[in-house]
């Protein structure tokens, strides 16, 4: 799986949950690190290692991190979509502006599906 983010108006791009979490950890201590996530140090380690997948809120978090300078507040919703249009209008970005309308308008269509069915999308 891909983690973007975008950091200085370019986009960095994680291309595993080992990555990810580095990057996130910043230079922290495990110890350290581990509570800012709520979860124990040992997963801190595993998580690095790649011998287990954080939960979703993990993971988000870590975008957080990454995202944010030290001491700085995690932005808002409405903060990191302005920092992706800023981003993504950058001429050379043509083909993920492509690509991430493709991707939500498939999201939308879904979404549209499931509240017509009432069924999960396949």
């Amino acid at each position: 799986m891909l983690y973007v983010h975008f950091s200085g108006g370019k986009i960095v791009a994680f291309e595993s949950v080992e990555e990810l979490i580095k990057a996130a950890r910043n230079g922290r201590s495990q110890k350290e690190f581990a509570e800012l996530l709520g979860v124990d140090q040992s997963m801190v380690s595993k998580y690095e290692r790649g011998k287990a997948n954080p939960q979703l809120h993990v993971i988000n978090r870590c975008m957080r991190l990454v995202h944010t300078a030290e001491g700085e507040a995690a932005p808002s919703a409405e903060q990191l979509a302005e920092r992706v249009r800023v981003t993504l209008a950058d001429p050379e970005l043509g083909q993920v502006r492509s690509a991430l309308s493709r991707l939500v308008d498939a999201f939308a269509s879904e979404h549209a599906q499931t509240r017509t069915t009432g069924a999960a999308p396949q």
